[in-house]
């Protein structure tokens, strides 16, 4: 068996992307929520120094390469190594439909990293990442711009109402939440700009707030008192705004009032409480085969207390028996603390061509008793805490 210490590996990435809209993305604030605020890194770090990203939510963007029909990859510039990209369930149909006119194109990614290495040694390493939110490339818009007019007010207090249509807004400059108008943690990437109306503020992205005749500092007060008008599309994740620029001019205040108008800081957030147990990776990774001899291994977001694996992780082949199916009676578990990964070995062969369920039931916590919670958006049933399916290589 390889260890699993030389074939999982946890990382973390990204660089501020210039962006179009996502696609919808229902589970990406669970996600967040379960593994933390992703990390930015470049492609090219996450082979270089990819240990040191173990177990994060990640960031990065790179060209979409195709690897073979309906497998896409990022490739890495320095070290020419493929990144395999795997969605999660809930995005899948809707970046199979984008990925397919992207190629070639820069796209983001966020989501989680991992490495898998074989007995081979680095020169056979496996990178993936499987990922719950995507951003493509910028839209090229030139001419007039066909968008609705709305006010912040109206964009902030309708959550979701206008997310991935074109509109124009007005607000005034803040910088990069220089005012503390938004929370700081909801800002997304070093790049983006708040404006803000009266009470109601958004964050601005893909665009940097400059034009013929103006070129606005994000880190000086010096040009908040500017107004400025935005085209683009809104997404809206916590109940915050974010607009996705096309084009940005300079504007005018609709009154010497509110142009005045400061809004009292907004306080700080409630301290974040501490990211749940999950599982963040699985080797294989779903979608892809198991092979007769494999062994699956799934690594953690925390610590566990291997104690609670006993009596509580399963093995089985998914659907009614089969002649011949045999109980997996001779299942061994191993858990890696290090690398928080845990080793299923059947003690069997597997039957080729069937679906094995990997149960894992409730009662499993971490060191601080913490249950382990599911995967957003997966389905499972009630009496299960989660499951994972690899059809066995024929």
């Amino acid at each position: 068996m390889v260890p699993v210490a030389r074939r999982l590996a946890a990382l973390a990435f990204a660089a501020a992307c210039a962006a179009s809209p996502a696609a919808a993305q229902s589970g990406y604030d669970g996600y967040e929520g379960m593994y933390g605020r992703p990390a930015d890194v470049h492609v090219d770090d996450l082979i270089s120094s990819g240990a040191a990203y173990e177990g994060r939510a990640i960031r990065t963007k790179a060209r979409l390469e195709l690897i073979e029909l309906g497998r896409y990859a990022f490739r890495t510039l320095m070290f020419s190594q493929l990144i395999q990209l795997y969605p999660v369930q809930e995005i899948q149909f809707d970046w199979e439909q984008a990925a397919r006119t992207w190629m070639g194109k820069e796209v983001e990614v966020v989501g989680v990293f991992q490495q898998a290495q074989s007995q081979g040694g680095a020169g056979d390493a496996r990178y993936y990442i499987q990922f719950w939110r995507f951003t493509g490339p910028p839209e090229d818009v030139k001419g007039e711009i066909r968008a609705e007019d709305v006010s912040l007010e109206r964009l902030a207090d309708n959550p979701g109402r206008w997310d991935g249509k074109m509109v124009h807004v007005r607000g005034q400059f803040r910088g990069r939440n220089l005012y503390g108008d938004l929370p700081s943690r909801s800002m997304r990437d070093r790049k983006d700009w708040v404006i803000k109306d009266d009470a109601w503020s958004v964050w601005v992205s893909g665009r940097k707030p400059k034009g013929e005749g103006f070129d606005l500092d994000v880190e000086s007060k010096r040009d908040t008192a500017k107004w400025v008008q935005v085209w683009g599309r809104p997404t809206t994740r916590n109940g915050i705004v974010y607009l996705d620029a096309v084009r940005v001019l300079l504007g005018t205040a609709p009154s010497a009032d509110k142009a005045k108008a400061q809004a009292a800081p907004t306080p700080p957030p409630a301290p974040r409480p501490a990211l749940p147990a999950a599982v963040v990776f699985t080797l294989p990774v779903e979608g892809e085969p198991i092979a007769q001899d494999g062994q699956p291994v799934l690594q953690f977001s925390r610590d566990m207390d291997e104690r609670t694996f006993a009596g509580r992780v399963l093995l089985r082949y998914a659907g009614p028996p089969r002649p011949g199916d045999r109980a997996f009676v001779g299942l061994r578990l191993t858990y890696d603390g290090g690398r928080k990964a845990l080793t299923v070995d059947p003690g069997d062969a597997l039957m080729p061509g069937r679906v094995l369920e990997v149960v894992l039931l409730p009662g499993i916590t971490d060191v601080a008793g913490q249950p382990l919670v599911a995967r957003p958006g997966g389905t499972r049933p009630a009496d299960v805490a989660e499951l994972f399916r690899f059809r066995v290589a024929m």
